[in-house]
């Protein structure tokens, strides 16, 4: 825990999913997602476009998505993440759509903020906690960590991992259903293989045969929702889809790096890969 810590300002789950949704329905155009986004916002006090676009659209919601790693991309080229679109897709099963947050959320906690261990081992106040959490976080004033570890608190307990009375505690039964549901070893792999060869010819007639492996991803990561009511977020994927390029023999499978940076890329044996193209081999007499 250190200066890695963000401030999520915009932390109301049911906020970030409508803004999702305008994200996803107008991915890659930006004007059309910035009107979208801030019709979820009443002018209230009649600002100007340019002024509610700068605060709200890049100065809140943006930040805040791309921090959670629910969306990638900048400018013209932002969409939503595989994660991202999990929860989208998830919205039609109020259980799916539940515990896909739970997952993703304990995932980003485990990544960036680490306190659901604190708190499963300690069962403190909520201003002790605040306290004790604060104290981990280094290069920013006092009031800003207090204000980071409340709003990421406040997004753990919105996705049920924790409940907050008089003490702050793990909630152990959704606590459960996430290590469940974000445990890649309880996935079928045959299933995977299938979906992964599945996604890769549907989305390879569409690009001459190079898959982007994020599109890869959010392809296979809806099959398991909507046919197996599994929850397989990007960790999970990553975790199979290496397991799938060491393992299986009958393909060829060559992995293509970016020409630039980017994001959300497939970390494979130390380096960073953005395609993958699958062939089968031949079969030698």
């Amino acid at each position: 825990m250190g200066k890695g810590i963000p401030l999520i300002k915009e932390y109301r789950i049911s906020k970030l999913e409508e803004c999702l949704k305008c994200i996803d329905k107008f991915a890659y155009n930006r004007e059309k997602q910035r009107d979208c986004i801030l019709e979820l916002y009443p002018n209230t006090n009649n600002k100007s476009l340019e002024h509610r676009e700068k605060s709200i659209f890049r100065g809140m919601v943006i930040p805040s998505l791309r921090y959670l790693g629910l969306i990638i991309g900048f400018g013209d080229t932002i969409k939503p993440s595989a994660d991202g679109k999990l929860i989208i897709e998830s919205r039609f099963n109020d259980e799916l759509r539940e515990r896909s947050w739970k997952a993703i959320t304990y995932e980003i906690d485990k990544k960036i903020f680490n306190f659901l261990p604190m708190i499963n081992q300690h069962r403190l106040s909520k201003n002790m906690l605040i306290t004790t959490l604060s104290d981990k976080i280094t290069g920013v004033s006092d009031k800003q960590k207090k204000e980071r570890v409340k709003k990421w608190l406040s997004i753990l307990r919105q996705a049920g991992l924790i409940e907050c009375s008089k003490k702050i505690i793990i909630n152990k039964k959704n606590y459960e259903q996430a290590l469940l549901d974000i445990n890649p070893d309880l996935k079928d792999f045959d299933k995977f293989c299938e979906y992964i060869i599945n996604g890769y010819h549907i989305l390879g007639k569409k690009s001459a045969g190079i898959v982007d492996i994020r599109n890869l991803r959010e392809f296979v990561a809806i099959r398991y929702l909507k046919k197996c009511n599994e929850i397989l977020t990007e960790r999970q994927f990553d975790y199979l889809f290496r397991k799938f390029v060491s393992d299986i023999k009958e393909f060829h499978i060559s992995l293509g790096k970016p020409m630039g940076a980017d994001q959300k890329l497939f970390e494979y044996d130390n380096n960073f890969y953005k395609t993958v193209i699958i062939s089968k081999k031949e079969v030698t007499k």
